[in-house]
């Protein structure tokens, strides 16, 4: 993609752009688009809070609900919700990297106001040894859980597709991510996870992995959170800070790319999301590959990636005055 069109590519488009007025939203580490309530989307602070999340009007930028869930947690810093309506608080930062196990819990998406109410959660633990995550994301498609690792490189690992509320459920890598991850969705339809760090949304092909569009964000202090926009189109993107800003953004998306509808899910006794029984023509997005495979490696920096091909540049041009020198010597 030519520089000029990759600058201009994470402008930010005509729709949200409120900041959040309650200031006990100091760190605000997830965003999830609400599928109950309108224009309303869900965060929440990261380590130091107690349990809980906090509704915004995307439209004023107020806080319109606060949920509490009694128990403890330690450093929240993902928020998703399915499209049936279950919310999941994502319990998964380790900036140690010393978390045998991770958690996250789940109730159904709460009504606006002041509530509370009961929670389950699920357990989780690496395959390859603790991660520090910032990232949940639930396929619309299939309603199978992921998280995005926020490390050098980044991976995206695999929820079995039944967790179990009983023992810890073990993670299955599937692809490679971004490096520094802070957080993620899936688009309309499934038709890619979107995956965003601190400057940059990189779109990964749900299938293989695969990145298939990459874009700058506009210049936030700490790029924290992504979501769907209520308009459906683009992506909210936010960032930490007390009264901190939420922005709409047109997203690049390849021509290729068809949205499929996804089956009816229910839930299952494990507390997952599942597709219905009844039998469906499968898509390509209907038939998400779930393994040990590593895709396709990302390009990490592409601040660097540009600084070297112009250094390049300069040497090349630099060799050619050389040798124009030299022959007018010999003359």
């Amino acid at each position: 993609m030519p520089c000029a069109a990759l600058a201009a590519s994470g402008a930010a488009s005509k729709g949200v752009d409120v900041r959040i007025d309650d200031s006990r939203i100091t760190e605000s580490s997830g965003l999830a688009l609400s599928v109950r309530h309108p224009h309303t989307v869900w965060t929440g602070n990261d380590s130091g809070d107690t349990a809980r999340v906090f509704a915004i009007d995307t439209e004023t930028g107020k806080t319109v609900g606060v949920h509490t869930f009694d128990t403890e947690v330690r450093d929240v810093e993902a928020l998703a919700i399915t499209p049936q309506g279950r919310m999941l608080v994502a319990d998964i930062g380790d900036n140690d990297s010393a978390r045998p196990v991770v958690r996250v819990f789940w109730f159904d998406e709460p009504e606006l106001g002041s509530t509370s109410g009961a929670w389950a959660s699920w357990e989780l633990s690496y395959p390859d040894g603790p991660h520090n995550a910032e990232s949940i994301a639930v396929d619309p498609t299939s309603g199978r859980v992921f998280v995005v690792t926020k490390g050098r490189p980044g991976a995206v690992y695999a929820l079995p597709a039944t967790p179990s509320r009983k023992g810890v459920n073990r993670l299955t890598k599937v692809g490679p991510a971004p490096d520094i991850a802070t957080d993620a969705v899936f688009l309309q339809g499934g038709s890619g996870l979107a995956v965003r760090t601190y400057t940059s949304l990189v779109v990964l092909d749900p299938d293989t992995w695969r990145e298939t569009s990459y874009q700058v964000l506009p210049l936030q202090p700490q790029g924290e959170t992504l979501a769907l926009a209520p308009d459906g189109n683009g992506l909210l993107v936010g960032t930490e800070g007390t009264h901190s800003r939420i922005q709409q953004v047109a997203i690049n998306v390849p021509a290729s790319s068809t949205t499929t509808t996804a089956p009816s899910p229910t839930a299952t006794p494990g507390g997952a999301p599942a597709t219905s029984g009844q039998s469906q023509p499968q898509t390509q997005s209907q038939t998400r590959a779930v393994g040990d495979g590593e895709g396709s490696r990302l390009v990490a920096n592409r601040g660097e990636l540009f600084a070297g091909l112009g250094a390049c540049a300069g040497l090349v041009l630099l060799a050619y005055l050389i040798a124009r020198l030299a022959r007018r010597g010999r003359r």
